[in-house]
């Protein structure tokens, strides 16, 4: 008796902390939630917000990221005649090591997807990055009432 409460109260603790671990609040809502690893160890997670989030890489470059929501307008611009379109964000790099952030680049993506920026190129080439580059994991959950 006393095991079959004890996996009740570690299944219901786990499932806790993994609802919280994947950004869906009490109310439904969902957040964007960014990852980035250089050389496959990550570097920084954040929530993005109206503000650069900021990184020093191990070329000691500072850069910094904006994710930001496609706005209503750039959906109709790009997608007028389609009914249904993947969920994008723009994603705008900064050059940090001046008095004023200034923009390097800015490329769309989708909420939900892998980038990796370079000097090469792949998803937009970013000169300063140099090799191995950075790896973004964008991550917006999607949340589903209990029940409903």
């Amino acid at each position: 008796m006393p095991y079959r409460m004890i996996l009740t109260i570690v299944f219901f603790s786990y499932t806790q902390t993994a609802m919280a671990a994947l950004d869906c609040k009490s109310d439904g809502s969902r957040e964007q939630v960014v990852y980035a690893s250089a050389a496959s160890e990550q570097i920084s997670s954040w929530k993005p917000g109206a503000g650069i989030h900021k990184l020093t890489l191990n070329n000691h470059f500072a850069i910094g990221v904006k994710v930001e929501e496609a706005s209503a307008e750039y959906y109709a611009k790009r997608f007028g005649q389609d009914e249904y379109v993947p969920e994008l964000v723009k994603i705008t790099f900064y050059d940090m090591n001046t008095d004023r952030p200034k923009e390097l680049t800015h490329t769309w993506a989708g909420a939900n997807s892998v980038q990796l920026f370079n000097a090469i190129g792949n998803a937009d080439q970013v000169l300063e990055l140099a090799e191995p580059g950075l790896t973004l994991n964008l991550i917006k959950q999607v949340c589903v009432k209990v029940g409903a």
